[in-house]
């Protein structure tokens, strides 16, 4: 199995029943509305792989729909409670806890406390982290407008 993955259907499928699946693609569509899992796996992975940008010792897949499959059930997971959400139904107590761990757990990414598997194919630099790290201080100079050379401007 490869390093990282691109989460699809069967995934979603593999975590929670088929027709629970289904049924949260297909209801509540309006004419001509398109399927909304898609957009939200799109925003689950995003989400996921910009906290995993921020930790400079993790570099990110070449490919911006991959994230770690070591992560793979904590974003599947995410992508059906939203999924859920949009149809305004409620959590159950364990989906209630697990957002609360997800929500943790992307803090930790960010901070590079959650192992992330390597990548196959690693980006040179991730766009969330800089090439190089460190700041400039930029020393006091004297001020070259004063009240004074300013006269009547003030």
């Amino acid at each position: 199995m490869p390093a990282w993955i691109t989460i699809v259907v069967a995934d979603l499928n593999e975590a929670r029943v088929a027709e629970l699946i289904t049924a949260l693609r297909e209801e509540a569509l309006g004419v001509g509305q398109p399927d909304p899992m898609p957009g939200i796996i799109t925003k689950v992975v995003n989400e996921v792989r910009s906290c995993i940008g921020f930790c400079p010792s993790t570099v990110l897949d070449l490919d911006a729909t991959k994230v770690p499959a070591n992560l793979k059930d904590m974003i599947v997971q995410k992508i059906v409670r939203t999924m859920k959400g949009r149809l305004l139904q409620p959590l159950s107590d364990d989906e209630t806890t697990e957002e609360k761990v997800y929500q943790v757990r992307l803090v930790m990414l960010t901070q590079c406390e959650w192992p992330v598997d390597t990548t196959d194919t690693p980006i040179s630099t991730s766009p969330t982290q800089a090439a190089s790290g460190g700041v400039e201080l930029a020393s006091n100079s004297p001020r070259r407008a004063t009240p004074d050379s300013l006269g009547d401007l003030l």
